[in-house]
């Protein structure tokens, strides 16, 4: 079955809560001129913000907008995930079912040796490097888990310094794929030893203007990786 494309479904919603074009720019406070464009398929899709806006209007579910704006069904099912985590408890319940893992997080998921305490800070093996977290758990292992949109990815300086980054893992890997997906691109990087999933904007990574292959840094704050005893797991 085709694809619905995103114009067709944001004016079918809008006729069906029948509101004119000029009312539904106004409600979501997109420019009316621009948001007929976007009707017409001569405009791509707004960003997540006015996705967000538009799916709580028209009553549709904001999955199905970002995969009709492109986005893969996995990414969506993970920013989906991620933002039940974020409105839990107080989300306004849902007509659709929200998914209750991430296979994309899963992806980023690792059992790890703890190299050095220092409290509750960490050194773990990450195959061939050594990453910060943040770990209350005893014994010699924890499991990892670096949420895709926490992985911020930076080009590679040619001075070989690291850029002006505040988080505690900087660490040089390929761009071994690097999938458009609306409005999020999905990086695969790979280290020395693993493979990481980062999710960085689209406009983003297009201002960076990488390619497959390239060297580049990825950041990742200590505070931003979940940990857990590997009993603890399912």
């Amino acid at each position: 079955m085709a694809k619905k494309r995103f114009g067709d479904l944001i004016r079918a919603a809008r006729e069906r809560n029948a509101y004119s074009l000029r009312q539904l720019a106004d409600r979501v406070e997109i420019d009316y001129s621009r948001l007929a464009k976007i009707e017409g398929g001569t405009r791509p899709a707004p960003g997540l913000t006015a996705i967000r806006r538009l799916s709580e209007v028209l009553g549709v579910e904001m999955g199905e907008l970002l995969v009709a704006a492109g986005t893969s069904r996995e990414v969506v099912a993970h920013l989906l995930w991620s933002e039940r985590l974020r409105t839990a408890p107080t989300a306004t319940p849902q007509t659709h079912e929200l998914p209750d893992r991430s296979t994309l997080l899963e992806k980023n998921t690792y059992r790890v040796r703890v190299l050095e305490r220092h409290g509750a800070l960490c050194t773990v093996a990450l195959g061939d490097e050594r990453l910060q977290v943040l770990s209350f758990a005893a014994g010699d292992a924890l499991v990892i888990s670096l949420p895709p949109e926490a992985v911020v990815v930076w080009r590679a300086p040619a001075d070989g310094h690291p850029p002006a980054c505040t988080a505690e893992n900087l660490f040089e890997v390929r761009v071994k794929k690097l999938r458009g997906l609306g409005q999020v691109s999905n990086l695969v990087l790979a280290g020395r030893g693993y493979e990481l999933n980062a999710l960085q904007g689209a406009a983003k990574v297009d201002t960076l203007g990488v390619t497959i292959g390239e060297t580049v840094i990825a950041a990742v704050p200590a505070t931003a990786v979940w940990t857990s005893a590997p009993e603890e797991r399912p």
